[in-house]
């Protein structure tokens, strides 16, 4: 007689709803990875059709793109001292996330009054851009999507119209004055920048995470936490699935620092703790100009 071994209905049931799971994260993955490559494609021929673009030559990318110096009273702590932050417009043969260029970046954008140089933060956002790079594989489509809305702006910045976008608060004006912010016919300046804005208060809270996280917690958690609290809000189901998915994938924190190239001691958390008090004063002062506009829920 042979004794037939029987599984619980209890443990059997909670298998097919783990591998349910794993199917449907799987699709979500594969879905909004789909839906992005559809979104950027139709963006790429709308931009050839409402924007013009063109090939500025090397003296006039010198224009566009002056160098840009400011005094910058920073704590002596951290990234730098009191001094003079005089630093180059983004350079494409550094491929490697530096966050002290980010912050001299960023930092850089605003004048005195606030003004925030468009020019500027977008190559402050291009060299932040770096670190979903970090993230590993699955964060390409994110990686795409960032890149993609960069391009938009820099293609506003060589059109007929280019000295209406010279900074955040001019194009603002313009396209409110010529009623072109809900466009449908291509992406307008503020909905594209309005993306970056959301995702810039994201990537603020993740690094906050970074810094008040030991090595003993598994860090997916706290970076899915920043999620929730951040740019969740602004996402359907599907994709907050996908992203929920897609923070297991993530680094460890140890190794996270370490691609950073920031030290995990106290002089490399101040260093953090700086970029973040500056990301967060830059989504301060654009938040304010969207809200003064009701812009914010650009759809």
């Amino acid at each position: 007689m042979f004794r037939q071994e029987f599984i619980p209905l209890g443990i059997i049931t909670r298998r097919r709803k783990v591998v349910a799971l794993l199917l449907v994260a799987l699709g979500c993955v594969a879905v909004i990875y789909c839906l992005k490559r559809i979104e950027r494609k139709e963006d790429k021929i709308s931009s050839r059709v409402t924007v013009p673009s063109f090939a500025p030559s090397k003296a006039e990318s010198q224009i566009q793109h002056p160098d840009i110096t400011r005094t910058a009273l920073v704590e002596s702590r951290g990234f730098t001292s009191v001094a003079t932050v005089s630093v180059k417009m983004a350079s494409h043969t550094k491929d490697g996330f530096d966050a002290l260029r980010v912050y001299k970046l960023f930092i850089s954008c605003r004048t005195v009054d606030d003004v925030i140089n468009l020019d500027c933060y977008i190559d402050a956002y291009e060299e932040l851009c770096k670190l979903f790079r970090l993230f590993g594989t699955i964060f390409s489509f994110v990686t795409s999507d960032v890149e993609e809305k960069i391009g938009i702006l820099r293609d506003f910045r060589k059109s007929e119209n280019a000295e209406q976008y010279k900074s955040v608060q001019s194009m603002l004006q313009f396209e409110v004055s010529k009623d072109l912010t809900k466009s449908k016919k291509h992406p307008s300046g503020a909905r594209t920048l309005l993306r970056l804005h959301r995702a810039l208060e994201f990537i603020s809270a993740f690094l906050q995470k970074l810094k008040n996280t030991d090595n003993s917690v598994k860090f997916s958690s706290a970076a899915s936490a920043a999620y929730d609290d951040t740019l969740s809000r602004h996402h359907p189901w599907l994709i907050r699935k996908a992203v929920h998915v897609a923070m297991y994938m993530l680094p460890t924190r140890q190794d996270l620092l370490k691609k950073m190239g920031v030290e995990d001691n106290e002089a490399g958390m101040q260093g953090i703790n700086d970029l973040i008090h500056e990301l967060n004063t830059i989504f301060s002062v654009t938040e304010e100009l969207y809200k003064r506009d009701d812009l914010l829920d650009l759809p």
